[in-house]
C-alpha cells in the first residue's frame, strides 16, 4: 500500500550481512539453518511492533561480496516483519587502485525490478585477470578463479577464494556502466569510507581531496571514482561535511568541481553477527527521508542534505500538538477517505477548479474560522463552505481550534497596496517584535506612561482654563473697584478736608492719625487672627504628610511585596517625625495667635478712648469711615493685584508644562523604539526590523484646522498649512497657539470650547512606526513582488509559534524571479520548524523546495474521471511514479490511479519536466 503522507523519516539498514555471508559469517548456530532462524528472530525482536521510529527499520539493503543469492533467499523466505516494506541488494567488491594502495571497497544497490538480469549484465560482465587468464564474477567464473589459484578446493571453498581474489580494475566497472545505460539507471553505487574486513585505507574520504599532499595520480583516481560514484559510505562528520560543500574551507563549488557533484553520505551496522544487527558504532542510525522504495532512495542523490541524516534520533522533530494528521469529509461531492499531511512540507496541486483551495480554505475555516473570514474578506476570495468537515491533529485531538497562520489568493498584494496610516503591516511586524518580551514590555509600559501622562495633562489642561477664568474674575473686580491712583488722590483729598475739620474742631492731629492707624490695624489684625484659626483647625485634622506614590510599571508580585515594605516603613517613618513636629507647629501658632489678639485687645482700648471724642462730630466720623473705606478699596486692589500676578504666574508654569507634551510624548514613543532598535537579534536575519516615531502632521493639521477658525488673519500668522514642518512643531508653538486660544485670538469653530481644542491640539501626535528592510530596500521603496515576498516571510515569522501555515497560490503575489531565487528557499528552510500547506500550479515550488507530499486534486468531468465522487484527492511522494493497483494487480479506477505522483507533477503542472530535469542535476557539473 502507498504512502499517502508522501515522504517520511524512516530508519534504512543499507549495509547489512547474513549468514553465509561470504566473508566473516560470525552469525550465531551450528548450522547454515540454525543461523538463519535466530537471524530472523533477532530482527523481528529488535523491530518489534514497528511502533517504535527507532526501532522501526523500513529498508534493508541484504549485502554481500560479488554475490546475490542471500538477498534472494530473504525474499524467498519472506520472513521480515510487516514494518519492512523494502529489501535491496547491496553488492559489495573491491576496486584495484594504482600503485600499492589499499584496494577500495565500492557497493552497488540494484532496482529490485532488474534483479533477474543481474547476472548477465552486470557479473558476467567484470572482467579480472588472473595468471594471464581472464575471468568474470559469475558464480562458476569466481569457482573457476578459487580452483585456479588452489587445484585442491572443493566448489563451494573455491567460490570463497575467487571472491577473495577478485579485485577488478576501475575503468572495466567503468565501461560496463557506460555500455548499458539502463543498468546504471537502476543501480546506486557508493564507495566506501571503512569496514570491519580492512579492505578500505585509514584516511576519511575529505582528506584525500581537501588539502591531499599526497600521489597526484593516486589523488586524480579517487576523484574519478568520486565523479562516478552516487555517495559516500561514512558517518563521520568531516566526509559529511565536505561532501554537502559545507566544510569551511570547501564550498560548494569546489566539491563539484572535484566530485563532479554534492554526495550524500549513508551509513549501515555493517553487521557480521547477531549483536550487531541494525546497530551501527554510536547508534550512527541512517534516516531518510523518502518512500521505501528503490526511486525513495534516489532522492538523495537531488536532495543530498535534506533527504538523508546520520542520527540517534528520530531527524526534524516537531510537537504532534503543532502538525494537521488529516481532514474528513462528510459531504455528497467529496470523497469519503481521509486526508492526510506530511508534518513538513505538503503541495496541493490540480487544473482550474478541481477542489484545490476548497480543500485548503475549509482545512482553515475549520480550525480558526475568524482568521479566515477576515482575511479573504481583505483579499476578496470566496470559496465554498463545508458544513461537515473533521480536522485530526497528530497528538489525537479533534476537532480543536488551534493556532494557525492561513494566506489565501492574492491577500499578499491586497496588503502591500493598503494605504491606512497604521496597516496590516505594522501589525504583523509588531507581532514579531514583540515575540521579544522585552519590547513586549516596554511597549506595554509605553502605553501605560501615555495614558497616565494624558490624565495629567487633561488635568492641567483643566486647571489651566479654570486659573483663566479666575484671572478674568480678579480683573473684572479690579474694574469694579477702580483705579489705584484715583483711589489714592481720593484718599489724599478726604484726609486733607479732614485735616480742616480738626483744626477747627480743635482735634489735634495725632489724634485723628493715631485713630485712624488703630482701626486699619484693627482691621488687619483681625483678617490675620481668622488665617491663624483656619490653620490651626486644619492642621488639627492632619495625621500624615505622606501618601504612597503610584508607580507606572507592572513589576512581579515579589518585587512590588518589596516596595510596598518599603513605602510602609518610609510612611511610618514620616508619621513619626510629624507627629513629634505638630505639636511644636501648634503651639507656635498658638503664641502666635494669642500674641495678635492680645495686640487686638490693646487696640480696641486705644479706639474706644478716641472713639467718643471723634464720633461727637458726624463730619469728621463720615469722612473717617470715607477714608477707611477708600483704604480698603485699596488694600483690596493690592490683594487682587497680588492674586493676579500670582495667577498669571501659575497659568504661564501650566501653559510651560502643558508645552511640554511634545517632549514628553516623543521620549515615551522614542524608548520603546530604543529598545526595539538596540536589539541585535532584528537585524540577524535577512530581514531587518527597526522602529521609528514619525509626528503625524497631516492628522495634526487636519485636526486643527477643523478646531480653530482658520478664516483669520491671526490663524494665518500663527500657523501656514501648506508650509507647516515638524520643525515647526515646538514648545514655543504650542505656547503661542495656547495664549492665543486663552485671550481669544484664535477663536474655536462651533461645538468647540478652549478646553477640548486645547486638549486636542496638545494630544499624542506622535505613532510607533514600524520598517522592515531587505537586502537595503524598505519595505516602502519595494516592488509588488518583493512586498509580497516580505509579507509572506513576517507572516510565516509570525509570533514565536511553530504552528501550521496554510498558503493559497503565494506565486500569484510573486514574479517568477522572486518564486525561484527567494520563495523556494524559504519554504525549503521553514518546513523544517513548521508544517506547510501549500496549493500551487508552479513546478518548482513543488520540486524546488522538495516537497514531502504532493496532494493532487481533480473533478470529476468527462476527459477526467474520478473514482465515485465529485472531487478526489490522491497523496503520496514525488518519488511515486506508480499507478495504484487493486488487490488483483488491474489499476484502480479514476484518473488519479491511473498514474503515478511523478506523471500527475508533469501533466498538470507548466514546465514539470523541466522542473525535474532541474533538481535531478542541480548539485551535479
Amino acid at each position: 500500500m502507498e504512502s499517502t503522507k508522501g515522504s517520511e523519516w524512516r530508519r534504512w539498514e543499507l549495509h547489512i550481512h547474513t549468514p553465509d555471508t561470504q566473508k566473516n559469517d560470525n552469525f550465531t548456530g551450528s548450522s547454515s539453518e540454525e543461523k538463519w532462524e535466530k537471524y530472523y528472530q533477532d530482527i523481528s525482536t529488535y523491530i518489534g511492533s514497528g511502533d517504535d521510529p527507532l526501532k522501526a527499520v523500513a529498508v534493508i539493503a541484504i549485502t554481500d561480496y560479488l554475490s546475490i543469492d542471500n538477498y534472494k533467499k530473504v525474499i524467498a523466505d519472506n520472513k521480515l516483519p510487516k514494518s519492512v516494506k523494502l529489501v535491496l541488494p547491496n553488492v559489495e567488491m573491491r576496486i584495484q587502485p594504482i600503485a600499492n594502495d589499499s584496494p577500495i571497497n565500492i557497493h552497488f544497490i540494484f532496482n529490485p525490478d532488474i534483479i533477474s538480469s543481474i547476472d548477465s549484465r552486470f557479473f558476467s560482465k567484470i572482467n579480472f585477470r588472473y595468471s594471464s587468464t581472464t575471468f568474470s564474477a559469475s558464480h562458476s567464473e569466481l569457482i573457476r578463479l578459487g580452483k585456479t589459484i588452489d587445484s585442491t578446493l572443493e566448489d563451494s571453498a573455491a567460490y570463497k577464494k575467487g571472491i577473495e581474489q577478485f579485485v577488478p580494475s576501475f575503468d572495466k566497472i567503468q565501461e560496463i556502466f557506460l555500455n548499458d545505460r539502463e543498468l546504471r539507471d537502476n543501480t546506486i553505487i557508493f564507495v566506501s569510507n571503512s569496514s570491519t574486513d580492512g579492505v578500505s585505507g585509514a584516511v576519511n574520504h575529505s582528506d584525500y581531496l581537501d588539502g591531499f599532499q599526497g600521489d597526484s595520480q593516486l589523488k586524480a583516481f579517487r576523484q574519478s571514482i568520486y565523479k562516478f560514484v552516487d555517495g559516500i559510505f561514512s558517518a563521520t562528520p568531516s566526509d559529511i561535511k565536505y561532501f554537502l560543500g559545507k566544510k569551511s574551507n570547501c564550498s560548494v563549488e569546489a566539491v563539484v568541481k572535484e566530485c563532479g557533484s554534492l554526495k550524500p553520505c549513508v551509513h549501515g551496522s555493517d553487521a557480521h553477527k547477531n549483536e550487531e544487527i541494525f546497530e551501527p558504532d554510536q547508534q550512527k542510525y541512517c534516516w531518510i527521508k523518502a518512500d521505501p522504495t528503490f526511486n525513495g532512495l534516489k532522492q538523495i542523490l537531488y536532495e543530498p542534505e535534506e533527504r538523508v541524516k546520520i542520527s540517534q534520533t528520530l531527524p526534524d522533530y516537531k510537537a504532534e500538538y503543532y502538525v494537521i494528521d488529516k481532514v474528513e469529509f462528510i459531504d455528497k461531492d467529496f470523497q469519503d477517505a481521509p486526508i492526510n499531511f506530511n508534518e513538513n512540507l505538503t503541495c496541493i496541486i490540480g487544473g482550474k477548479s478541481t477542489g484545490k483551495s476548497i480543500l485548503l480554505h475549509n482545512l482553515a475555516n475549520a480550525i480558526d474560522p475568524l482568521q479566515v473570514k477576515e482575511k479573504e474578506e481583505k483579499s476578496s476570495s470566496i470559496n465554498k463552505n463545508i458544513q461537515n468537515i473533521f480536522v485530526t491533529w497528530k497528538d489525537g485531538k479533534k476537532d480543536e481550534p488551534r493556532k494557525i497562520v492561513y494566506i489565501p489568493q492574492t491577500y499578499l498584494n491586497r496588503l502591500s497596496d493598503a494605504k491606512e496610516s497604521t496597516t496590516e503591516i505594522d501589525r504583523i511586524i509588531q507581532d514579531i517584535v514583540w515575540i521579544d518580551a522585552k519590547a513586549k514590555s516596554t511597549y506595554t509600559s509605553m502605553l501605560q506612561s501615555i495614558k497616565d501622562y494624558k490624565s495629567t495633562l487633561n488635568m492641567s489642561i483643566l486647571g489651566l482654563i479654570e486659573n483663566h477664568k479666575e484671572i478674568n474674575s480678579v480683573k473684572e473686580d479690579k474694574k469694579e473697584i477702580g483705579d489705584q491712583e484715583a483711589i489714592k488722590a481720593q484718599i489724599e483729598k478726604l484726609s486733607s478736608r479732614k485735616d480742616i475739620l480738626s483744626n477747627e474742631l480743635d482735634l489735634s492731629k495725632y489724634d485723628l492719625d493715631l485713630y485712624e492707624k488703630t482701626v486699619f490695624e484693627i482691621s488687619t489684625l483681625k483678617e490675620q487672627i481668622l488665617l491663624l484659626k483656619n490653620d490651626l483647625a486644619f492642621l488639627e485634622e492632619i495625621d500624615s504628610l505622606v501618601e504612597k506614590r503610584k508607580l507606572n510599571y507592572s513589576f512581579s508580585s515579589d518585587t512590588k511585596n518589596l516596595i510596598d515594605i518599603t513605602m510602609n516603613k518610609a510612611i511610618e517613618a514620616a508619621d513619626a517625625v510629624w507627629e513629634s513636629s505638630k505639636h511644636t507647629i501648634l503651639t507656635n501658632i498658638s503664641t502666635g495667635l494669642n500674641e495678635k489678639e492680645n495686640r487686638q485687645n490693646e487696640l480696641f482700648e486705644i479706639r474706644d478712648s478716641l472713639k467718643s471724642k471723634i464720633q461727637d462730630n458726624k463730619v469728621i466720623t463720615e469722612i473717617s469711615n470715607n477714608i477707611q473705606q477708600e483704604n480698603d478699596k485699596l488694600k483690596k486692589l493690592k490683594m487682587l493685584e497680588e492674586k493676579e500676578k500670582s495667577l498669571v504666574e501659575k497659568e504661564n508654569k501650566y501653559i510651560n508644562d502643558i508645552s511640554l507634551c511634545i517632549e514628553k510624548f516623543k521620549k515615551f514613543h522614542t524608548e520603546y523604539a530604543e529598545t526595539v532598535n538596540s536589539k541585535p537579534e532584528f537585524r540577524s536575519s535577512d530581514l531587518e526590523f527597526s522602529v521609528c516615531v514619525p509626528f503625524k502632521k497631516e492628522a495634526f493639521l487636519d485636526k486643527i484646522s477643523k478646531l480653530l477658525d482658520n478664516r483669520s488673519i491671526i490663524f494665518k500668522e500663527t500657523i501656514s498649512i501648506d508650509e507647516f514642518t515638524e520643525a515647526q512643531y515646538s514648545q514655543d508653538f504650542l505656547k503661542d497657539i495656547i495664549c492665543k486660544i486663552l485671550n481669544d485670538q484664535l477663536q474655536p469653530k462651533k461645538g468647540n470650547n478652549k478646553e477640548s481644542v486645547i486638549r486636542d491640539i496638545c494630544d499624542d501626535w506622535f505613532e510607533i512606526k514600524y520598517n522592515v528592510q531587505m537586502d537595503n530596500d524598505t519595505i516602502d521603496v519595494m516592488s509588488p513582488g518583493k512586498k509580497a515576498l516580505v509579507l509572506l516571510k513576517l507572516l510565516i515569522d509570525l509570533a514565536d509559534s511553530k504552528c501550521p501555515i496554510l498558503i493559497d497560490q503565494p506565486e500569484d503575489d510573486l514574479d517568477n524571479r522572486s518564486v525561484f531565487k527567494d520563495l523556494i528557499p524559504f519554504i525549503k528552510k521553514k518546513k523544517k520548524d513548521r508544517q506547510i500547506i501549500i496549493v500551487t500550479h508552479n513546478a518548482n515550488v513543488v520540486l524546488g523546495a522538495d516537497a514531502e507530499e504532493v496532494i493532487v486534486a481533480n473533478q470529476q468531468g468527462s476527459n477526467v474521471p474520478n473514482k465515485k465522487f465529485r472531487f478526489e484527492y490522491r497523496s503520496g511522494a514525488i518519488e511515486n511514479n506508480m499507478p495504484v493497483y487493486t488487490d488483483d494487480g488491474t489499476i484502480e479506477q479514476g484518473i488519479l490511479n491511473s498514474r503515478g505522483i511523478q506523471q500527475h507533477i508533469c501533466d498538470i503542472l507548466e514546465g514539470g519536466e523541466s522542473a525535474f530535469e532541474l533538481r535531478k542535476n542541480k548539485y551535479h557539473i
